[in-house]
């Protein structure tokens, strides 16, 4: 039952988000047509719900050249996506489209996830991965490994609660409001 209520929370959240929103996704996508060129939005395959594979939509924060260093293609105004978490608006879509949902572990890259014991990623595949998280909203500026990102994806998945979602969905802005002042880089990964 919990689920049903949360995935009917993440439908009205973000089409209400959709919509208050929606004159900075214009900007946004204008500037980056402007900067760089198409496309606008970057995707990437991660691994969802039950294993299945879906394509995960933000804004494009890199230059199309290629080049190996990720500090050198980063965009100055991808910079600022970044920091802001802007970058992560499209995947409401995925939470509409039920790729995702506001509240839950992070989607990973096939090659991150097959880093993760087999039994951890079951465990993790039976909710719908999300925007934030407990992970996220647990941020505290440095460089954490990937084993302390699944620990806190795990005590999600244990205490999986609509009160929990209710703390983590409020604790979120007030902690990208926080890292934004702090100069921290991006909390939502």
């Amino acid at each position: 039952m919990t689920f049903i209520i949360i995935r009917i929370l993440d439908i009205l959240i973000s089409v209400l988000l959709l919509i208050i929103f929606s004159p900075i996704f214009c900007l946004i996508s204008v500037i980056i047509l402007l900067m760089d060129g198409k496309p606008v939005i970057y995707k990437q395959s991660r691994v969802g719900y039950l294993g299945k594979f879906f394509i995960i939509f933000k804004y494009r924060t890199m230059k199309n050249d290629i080049l190996r260093d990720e500090n050198l293609r980063l965009t100055p105004f991808g910079t600022f996506l970044r920091k802001t978490s802007l970058d992560e608006l499209p995947q409401l879509i995925n939470v509409l489209k039920r790729d995702m949902s506001i509240v839950g572990p992070r989607p990973l890259p096939e090659y991150i996830e097959k880093k993760i014991n087999r039994t951890v990623q079951i465990k993790r595949r039976k909710v719908l991965p999300g925007i934030t998280g407990l992970s996220q909203v647990n941020f505290t500026g440095k460089n954490r490994k990937l084993i302390e990102k699944i620990q806190l994806d795990l005590k999600w998945l244990d205490e999986y609660s609509l009160n929990n979602y209710f703390k983590i969905l409020i604790k979120t802005p007030f902690v990208l409001i926080v890292r934004l002042f702090k100069n921290k880089s991006s909390i939502i990964k």
